[in-house]
């Protein structure tokens, strides 16, 4: 049975320590998170830094095309 909207977990990380972890494997790096804010789509949610992984992965994604395009 599909699940409603507010029971539906959303796809979010919350905190510089737990988006370190996504992108950079490493939750110490949790202080390099914040100058990456506006290239990887982050953003502020009850006074913490989020963001989703689909958007991080499709950003660097993007990213990694152009630099392809640009050393072709």
């Amino acid at each position: 049975m599909p699940q409603k909207p507010e029971e539906r977990q959303l796809d979010i990380l919350r905190g510089a320590r737990a988006l370190a972890g996504y992108i950079f494997a490493d939750e110490d790096k949790w202080k390099a998170v914040y100058p990456l804010k506006d290239q990887l789509g982050l953003f502020r949610m009850g006074g913490r830094i989020c963001g989703r992984p689909a958007t991080i992965d499709s950003r660097i994604a993007a990213r990694e095309a152009a630099s392809a395009a640009e050393n072709a």
